[in-house]
């Protein structure tokens, strides 16, 4: 049996790099290993290795992406889901310079574009299999958990107004109270999820998920759909990529605008919540139009800013005009009555879950990446959370080098028989 460069056996290197992709920090993978697996190795070893393996990663990763554009690349399974979703969105995580030297230099905050791929079983059905506006959406602490959610996400200013209170729940990535409960019975369930990860730009992100997409025979799927929370690139993609899938607009973030712009302009508190209530129904059920129209009205009897004013962002008439700029940009892709019709999705919940596990990896304030080690442990990290035994097939397949014997380094000039004499 051949041993990695590092003596490691393929096994034992298997599990370095899963502990180095699963823990928050190479250390606590370091003690892990030690605890679990009487593994004695610093948490800087497996850094290098988590990288390492992650490097290879990425140079797959990018064949792929070549293949797609070059029309060679063959789906690696034979089967066509009845739907295929992909769903995109962004987290963040801090870089460094990687020429700094020791310590951290030029600490800045960036964003990963994260890829949701997933397959779903589904019919069509005739009529809105659930017209009726959620009961979850009713409930004033859930829904305000949410909005605070989408404005840490920087889609809404900070000061909208929505504060927490220690009662208020935190949504869960279904946007239930009880993530355990059964999804209701209209909406589909997700059966294989793989993803991609990319610290690159949103133009160079775009192949990385058609190649995926292509791998998994996404294209002869007879329902597909795009799901975005409504960001501008998010559709460049979606029609240089995916001009055949149905673009979707995440409803929580629709909600979410509607229930900042009926407390910008209610003069109380059961006047703002039944104000929402009326506007999100009418999203809901596929009547933008009519929200559109009531804003506007609002908006006409605001006014407009006069020459020279800047009020604060949660000056009404410029939450009516960022609700309203938002809608009609994305009133297209909010048809969710169709879309429950055609058995689709009609939130982002699957990414937005998936952030946060990738966030749990990389996301921190102790933690500082340079741009080519985030690169390798987001697709390490992307390898454990598809559902495709990625690594482990990787970790099968890799080349193996023989075990060689390393000498120490010699300074120039020195030799075996000066460093015996000394």
């Amino acid at each position: 049996m051949h041993l990695d460069t590092y003596g490691y056996s393929p096994a034992v290197l298997q599990k370095i790099v899963i502990a180095g992709g699963r823990q928050p920090s190479f250390a606590l993978a370091a003690e892990m290993l030690k605890e679990l697996a009487e593994i004695r190795i610093s948490g800087p070893h497996v850094r290098h290795l988590t990288e390492q393996v992650g490097g290879e990663l990425l140079e797959d990763r990018e064949a792929r992406a070549q293949g797609c554009a070059a029309r060679t690349l063959e789906p690696r399974v034979a089967t066509i889901p009845a739907v295929a979703v992909v769903a995109v969105d962004g987290g963040r995580l801090q870089v460094r310079a990687s020429d700094g030297g020791r310590g951290v230099h030029d600490p800045a905050w960036t964003e990963d574009k994260i890829a949701c791929l997933v397959t779903m079983p589904s019919t069509v059905q005739e009529t809105d299999p659930h017209p009726d506006w959620p009961a979850c959406c009713t409930d004033p602490p859930r829904v305000a958990a949410w909005v605070r959610g989408v404005r840490s996400q920087g889609a809404v200013s900070d000061r909208d107004g929505v504060t927490a209170t220690a009662a208020t729940p935190e949504p869960t990535p279904e946007g239930d109270a009880d993530a355990t409960a059964a999804p209701p019975n209209w909406q589909p369930e997700p059966l294989v999820r793989t993803c991609v990860a990319t610290t690159r730009t949103s133009d160079d992100f775009g192949p990385l998920v058609a190649a995926e997409a292509q791998a998994r025979h996404f294209g002869a799927a007879p329902r597909q759909a795009f799901v975005g929370d409504g960001q501008a690139w998010n559709w460049t993609l979606q029609k240089a990529f995916f001009p055949g899938a149905i673009a979707i607009a995440d409803f929580i973030h629709v909600l979410t605008y509607v229930y900042l712009a009926a407390k910008a302009v209610a003069g109380s508190a059961p006047e703002h919540w039944e104000m929402y209530l009326g506007w999100a129904t009418s999203c809901w059920q596929g009547r933008v139009a009519e929200v559109l129209a009531a804003l506007t009205v609002w908006r006409q009897r605001l006014g407009p800013l006069a020459p020279g004013e800047d009020p604060p962002e949660s000056d009404p008439r410029k939450v009516i005009s960022k609700v309203l700029t938002y809608l009609t940009n994305n009133a297209p892709r909010m048809d969710y009555a169709r879309y429950r019709r055609l058995g689709l999705p009609v939130t982002s919940s699957l990414v937005e879950s998936l952030i946060k596990q990738f966030n749990y990896r990389v996301k921190g304030t102790e933690k500082f990446w340079d741009l080519a080690g985030a690169e390798s442990i987001l697709q390490v990290r992307a390898a454990l959370l598809s559902e495709d035994e990625r690594l482990d097939k990787h970790m099968k397949t890799r080349p193996c080098l023989p075990f060689r014997r390393y000498q120490r380094h010699q300074p120039e000039g020195e030799t075996k028989k000066t460093r015996k004499a000394g």
